[in-house]
């Protein structure tokens, strides 16, 4: 039986309403209501019903819940006394990530994780490129890293974690700066600016060149330098995707592009597939894999509703 949703159940007992539950639990609605269903199929009994917009216990759900709340306790103790007695087992979670993902993404993570765990789980953090950061998580230098998908890595699962989007941005002179979106044929004629050929999101940007025959300046690594260029440029329009890197200048205008998907580059906690992990990283594995970051979390032009 899956412990995070017996954590799940009691928080949805306590609150009967799915969408406040999933809230303050930090994952989605659909993730909450697959948890109870699997929990009800593996007790073979209900344990909610509907009550208007929210839900009620069963009387089955009730006692279940009473007995779940005690059992819940014995193992949270049982969790301080082992940190009384050996402060080892609280454990150390060695985390490498992107840029992109650390300003705003990851720290909603982690907050989620200590919400749930609390703070005696010491997490490293490591900044580093998609494929180093997969190459070091080979070589067992990190448990888990967050990085975009990289081809032919049988022993390595990803999960998607969050998209960032495409947009282009241009300094405020530019002529482009006031519009409120783009297609990429309307960039033809101006100079282009985006990431090296041959890093994963430089690959994928160039398939949408190569789809729009749009030229462009390819030899940035990052949205910082990237940024920093574009800022002092007026000639210059970059394609890059939207990240509290770009978020730091403020000094340039970042128009959505109206022909490229909202979830254009896709990022994914990655983890070796068949490694012992202690409790204190799968239970990392387990919150993050059902984490949606709340409204505002990750930047986005879409307006908040």
């Amino acid at each position: 039986m899956n412990l995070s949703h017996l954590r799940y159940f009691v928080k949805l007992a306590e609150l009967q309403h799915y969408a406040q539950a999933a809230r303050d639990l930090y994952i989605t609605q659909p993730s909450l209501t697959h948890a109870i269903k699997a929990l009800e199929a593996e007790l073979g009994a209900p344990l909610f019903q509907r009550q208007g917009r929210g839900v009620r216990l069963t009387r089955f759900g009730s006692e279940f819940n009473e007995c779940v709340k005690r059992g819940l306790q014995e193992i949270d103790r049982g969790i301080e006394l082992a940190r009384e007695y050996n402060d080892d087992l609280v454990g150390v979670i060695n985390v490498g990530a992107i840029f992109t993902v650390q300003g705003d993404y990851l720290p909603s993570l982690i907050k989620a994780y200590r919400a749930v765990y609390g703070s005696g789980v010491k997490i490293n953090m490591f900044q580093g490129f998609s494929l180093p950061l997969i190459e070091g998580l080979e070589r067992d230098d990190y448990d888990v890293v967050f990085a975009a998908k990289a081809p032919k890595k049988p022993d390595l699962c990803f999960e998607h974690a969050v998209s960032h989007e495409l947009v282009a941005f241009m300094s405020k002179d530019h002529p482009l700066a006031n519009r409120s979106s783009l297609s990429l044929d309307e960039l033809h004629g101006y100079t282009v600016c985006t990431y090296r050929t041959g890093t994963p999101i430089g690959e994928e940007v160039d398939e949408v060149l190569a789809e729009y025959d749009l030229p462009a300046v390819r030899e940035y690594e990052d949205e910082i330098t990237m940024g920093g260029m574009v800022a002092s440029d007026p000639t210059l329009c970059g394609l890059a995707t939207l990240s509290i890197g770009l978020k730091s200048f403020s000094g340039i205008s970042i128009v959505p592009l109206r022909d490229v998907p909202r979830d254009f580059h896709r990022i994914y906690m990655v983890y070796k597939r068949d490694k012992f992990r202690s409790r204190a990283v799968e239970s990392f594995l387990e919150l993050a894999a059902d984490f949606t970051p709340p409204p505002g979390a990750v930047p986005s032009t879409e307006e908040p509703e």
